[in-house]
């Protein structure tokens, strides 16, 4: 069976809503001798269409994605020559493994060392030696008793237990239980600990996906960043949402941190997410919580600047977000706007909210202002744009560039662009693209108003 998302694979969707809503509360199986694997899973078999292997590889690959928990049903012994579960045990002689024995008191007529079963002594109530047919009379002298034991009537052997062996009824093979084939049969119920994250599954993760497309991303699950990362490691998040607008691009980074029994999700977790954010160099972060944050986490999250959604928080913004219109799709090509206002134009029509001359205060209290601030916002999340424009006689120097990304640090802006007259030293070139500025260098300074 495939591992796609539980949502995605029709089978499995249904059957997991099935166990959600206790409709189904436990696969359990039918022992059925006559099938070749001996048992059957009916419910599962007739509510999917499935055969027997089928039915027990998704309940196996279920279980290996910690969905379900098994649990021992039945034992079943299966022959090792034809695989049949179809056998037949029965006791029989630890020598020759006949069935054809007898149990009861053993009898030794000391003349002629016969040993044989007292009711083979017995013929017209008188003690008869069956090998040499003398008449037995005195208990100690005649014969003595060896107790109570069995006897094989194949060859003649006495045993105190009795052996048990195994007749295939499918090939009538004999063999002992050591040759058996032994297999345990499982029934199957839901690990309550995934309760949580598959009502997430199931419900607002994929409302959520689609509403991400609607707002124009591309939108991958499970998805690995290596890219940019500090470290060079590789970290994957829950779904990697990414919107190209022709100018600047957004990578949001959502994970989903679930905690089956407990009540609160720990700071550990969300400390691990945001060292990933960090290492990616991302920005944009959103975190789904089920069932919420203990306080501390939640502080730190906030710290981070971390959007949150706890709870049924997520179901709300998504229910009250369902009529909110997706962005309109702008013409312009990129590389085109080789003005402030051509940009501007872009930048509006690709959904941006443009103000010029726009001033923010900063985390040390300073105000900033910027030529041009453009805001997007997707409902999840707020992007801003800080768009400098910067010009000199010659050539814009190291000096400027920093000044500005200074700025826009302090204003905790992370998506900024210049637009340049003449061009930029080979320094501030250099400063730019270390710090992630845009840089879009005009013809004419008048480009610039």
């Amino acid at each position: 069976m495939s591992a796609r998302p539980v949502r995605e694979d029709p089978v499995v969707r249904v059957l997991m809503e099935r166990l959600l809503a206790g409709e189904i509360t436990e696969v359990k199986p039918s022992i059925d001798l006559s099938t070749e694997l001996g048992f059957t899973y009916p419910q599962l078999e007739k509510l999917f269409s499935l055969s027997t292997p089928q039915a027990r590889e998704l309940l196996e690959s279920l279980t290996a994605r910690a969905l379900l928990e098994k649990h021992p049903h039945s034992r079943l012994l299966f022959c090792s020559e034809c695989q049949s579960p179809n056998l037949k045990a029965s006791d029989g002689c630890p020598k020759c493994y006949s069935w054809n024995i007898a149990r009861g008191r053993i009898l030794e007529h000391l003349q002629c060392g016969n040993l044989s079963l007292e009711e083979e002594y017995i013929s017209n109530n008188r003690y008869i030696c069956p090998k040499c047919h003398r008449e037995l009379k005195f208990l100690g002298t005649d014969y003595q008793s060896i107790g109570i034991n069995y006897q094989c009537r194949g060859c003649g052997s006495i045993f105190s237990q009795p052996l048990t062996t195994w007749q295939c009824l499918n090939c009538s093979r004999f063999f002992l239980e050591k040759d058996v084939i032994e297999t345990f049969v499982y029934s199957y119920r839901l690990n309550e600990e995934k309760r949580r994250w598959l009502e997430f599954e199931l419900g607002p993760k994929e409302r959520l996906l689609d509403f991400l497309r609607g707002q124009g991303y591309e939108v991958d699950e499970g998805a690995a960043l290596n890219s940019a990362s500090k470290s060079g490691a590789g970290h994957a998040f829950d779904i990697v949402a990414r919107r190209n607008d022709g100018f600047i691009s957004h990578t949001i980074a959502i994970d989903v941190l679930v905690d089956g029994r407990a009540p609160e999700v720990g700071l550990d977790r969300v400390f691990t997410y945001d060292n990933k954010t960090y290492d990616l160099g991302l920005h944009d972060k959103v975190l789904v919580v089920i069932p919420c944050l203990s306080p501390p986490a939640r502080q730190f999250a906030l710290r981070q600047k971390i959007r949150l959604f706890e709870g049924t928080e997520l179901e709300n913004f998504l229910a009250s977000a369902g009529s909110a219109r997706p962005p309109t799709e702008s013409r312009q090509q990129p590389g085109t706007f080789k003005s402030k206002a051509r940009l501007i134009e872009h930048l509006k029509a690709a959904g941006y909210r443009v103000e010029e001359g726009a001033t923010i205060r900063g985390r040390s209290g300073a105000e900033h202002r910027f030529h041009v601030l453009a805001r997007y916002d997707d409902g999840i999340l707020t992007h801003t744009l800080a768009i400098g424009i910067l010009s000199a006689n010659d050539e814009v120097g190291f000096d400027a560039v920093s000044a500005f990304d200074t700025r826009a640090y302090d204003a905790n802006i992370h998506d900024k662009a210049i637009l340049v007259y003449p061009h930029l030293s080979s320094e501030a070139r250099q400063f730019a693209e270390y710090q992630r500025i845009k840089v879009i260098e005009v013809d004419s300074a008048e480009a610039l108003t």
